[in-house]
């Protein structure tokens, strides 16, 4: 009787075997993410600091410029810079004046500390990266004959924690047809 019994258990696990079995395999791989690229960095973590300057309007001192590190990341959220506006008479003018050789300029600047909460002109992230500027107050007659100011550059500082960008004069960009 063993055997009989023996046989019969054999037999029912070799036709069970096969129940439940499916041949398609119906289990999904996992989904692996990867983690985000990273396309921009704080401007307090940027060991470089590379300025773009996209526009700027001599007359109103509306800047537009962009930010990146030597990796090429987009800088965020800049809070302190220094704007330094140069006025400059026409070439072409002749002065009255003896020591018109010098060539006279005038200044305007704008600065912000974010540590003294205290800043000039409105600075503003547009996207990552690309920043615009407003110089709040900008008047070139202010220490200048009205309309004697012809020619403008500027000067674009800005500071993080670790570096500056390069201070170069930018002459203002011819405006847009």
């Amino acid at each position: 009787m063993n055997d009989k019994l023996i046989t019969g258990l054999l037999a029912t696990l070799l036709l069970c075997g096969g129940c439940g079995s499916d041949d398609a395999d119906t289990t999904e791989p996992p989904i692996v993410v990867p983690p985000p690229v990273a396309d921009s960095i704080d401007i307090n973590e940027a060991a470089a600091i590379n300025l773009t300057l996209a526009q700027f309007d001599g007359d109103s001192g509306a800047l537009s410029f962009s930010l990146a590190d030597d990796s090429a990341l987009a800088i965020t959220n800049v809070k302190d810079y220094r704007i330094t506006y140069f006025g400059f008479p026409d070439d072409e003018s002749p002065s009255r004046k003896a020591k018109a050789w010098k060539r006279w300029h005038v200044t305007h600047t704008y600065a912000c500390d974010s540590a003294a909460a205290q800043c000039d002109g409105v600075l503003v992230e547009s996207d990552k990266g690309q920043y615009s500027f407003e110089a709040i107050g900008l008047n070139w007659d202010d220490n200048s004959a009205p309309g004697a100011v012809k020619r403008y550059k500027v000067a674009i500082e800005i500071n993080g924690t670790l570096a500056s960008n390069e201070l170069t004069l930018q002459p203002a960009t011819p405006p847009a047809t």
